[in-house]
């Protein structure tokens, strides 16, 4: 196999290829790309066994089609450091020479034959059609309750896609909290679902990056695998054998306070109030009233108080109620929109956040219990309310 390679060009193709393989696997030969070049085209091929990536390179030219499997440690450094932007490859009987100016180096690649052979989709079926930008964005905002370790029990660290109506949702949690986002798909199964892993999805959002917004992605699946392809990426994310809960029943129906307010001003308020809390509780109180005035509170002992006030456009009943902080925050910068509207059914209640016009995006917050007189007095124990 004989290549000449533009580094720019190549590199963003192996950048995709080398952030699924496996740093920390003993088995040598998933920590390795298979290169396979015919003369009109070179894939690249990586794995770390729970996903998977098939990519088509940029900017090499074949000169003698073959195949390789390059270990990616080693040889991952010399293709981004290589000088001049453009570098030769050579490989016969495992061995490599790669020449770039007046540089040369020589190594040894994995044997073909050992690299695992991959799930494709050539048998799977189709599970719904959209843009990358429409999938980038309710993949953002439907993982957001995500938890970033993975924890027992499963659906905990995952994702769970589902087709209802011609909608793709994206529904997550960690029990404290439940997020959920929308997008209409123009060619979809009647009704299915799946739980996907967070690991695999955050590689899904780092790919979507890379690739044009308008872009169309179709997802496919098997009975153990979820498929994302375009027209020169295919990436597999093995299922998660477990099944979501019922999200359905919790989901809120009506309100007895509603409060539309400017996002970015509530943004900037919030992250005041956090400097105070976020080494504390990361506890702030909301107090709401119907004269406009949407006030948050917050307290260390050992610190200070904080106190914001914002005006918004609140109907239904006053309200007092204790949220994390944080939580709140992550909810409100997922949005793009000026507006947010926050929800809620009393101190007990979850606290609902969703865009101001919509109902695409929808968080649910538990609140922190706490009694009439620790939010008077401004306690600082506290529990967590009921979980999702």
């Amino acid at each position: 196999m004989k290549l000449s390679i533009n580094k720019k060009l190549f590199l963003q193709s192996w950048g995709l290829a080398e952030r699924s393989t496996s740093s920390s696997s003993s088995m040598s030969i998933l920590s390795s790309v298979l290169v396979k070049a015919s003369h009109d085209k070179v894939t690249l091929q990586a794995t770390d066994i729970r996903t998977s990536i098939i990519c088509t390179a940029s900017g090499i030219n074949v000169i003698e089609p073959g195949e390789a499997v390059f270990p990616v440690k080693i040889v991952s450094e010399l293709f981004k450091k290589a000088p001049g932007e453009e570098f030769n490859l050579t490989v016969s009987d495992g061995k490599v020479i790669l020449k770039a100016g007046k540089s040369k180096y020589n190594f040894s690649t994995y044997p073909v034959r050992e690299f695992p052979s991959l799930p494709t989709s050539s048998d799977a079926k189709l599970f719904c059609k959209l843009s990358v930008g429409e999938l980038a964005e309710v993949i953002e905002e439907g993982t957001l309750a995500a938890s970033s370790g993975e924890e027992f029990p499963l659906y905990l660290s995952s994702a769970n896609f589902q087709i209802l109506n011609g909608v793709l949702n994206v529904v997550s949690t960690d029990t404290r909290r439940l997020a959920l986002s929308g997008a209409a798909v123009s060619e979809s199964v009647d009704s299915d679902s799946a739980l996907l892993p967070m690991k695999g999805i955050k590689e899904i959002q780092r790919i979507m990056t890379s690739l044009n917004p308008e872009y169309v992605v179709e997802i496919l699946y098997d009975d153990a695998q979820f498929y994302f392809k375009t027209d020169n990426v295919e990436f597999t994310v093995r299922r998660v054998e477990s099944h979501f809960p019922a999200y359905e029943k919790i989901l809120p129906k009506t309100h007895a306070t509603t409060v539309v307010l400017d996002r970015g001003d509530l943004i900037s308020a919030l992250e005041r109030v956090d400097v105070i809390v976020k080494d504390y509780n990361r506890m702030v109180i909301l107090d709401i009233a119907k004269e406009n005035k949407f006030v948050m509170r917050g307290r260390a002992p050992d610190f200070g108080n904080a106190k914001e006030e914002i005006f918004a456009e609140i109907s239904g009943d006053d309200l007092k109620i204790a949220v994390n902080s944080k939580f709140f925050m992550e909810s409100l910068k997922v949005l793009r929109e000026p507006h947010v509207r926050l929800s809620f059914n009393g101190s007990s209640g979850h606290m609902v956040v969703r865009r101001s016009d919509g109902e695409k995006f929808i968080c649910l917050i538990a609140p922190i219990n706490l009694t009439e007189e620790e939010l008077r007095m401004g306690e600082t124990e506290l529990d967590y309310g009921d979980g999702i």
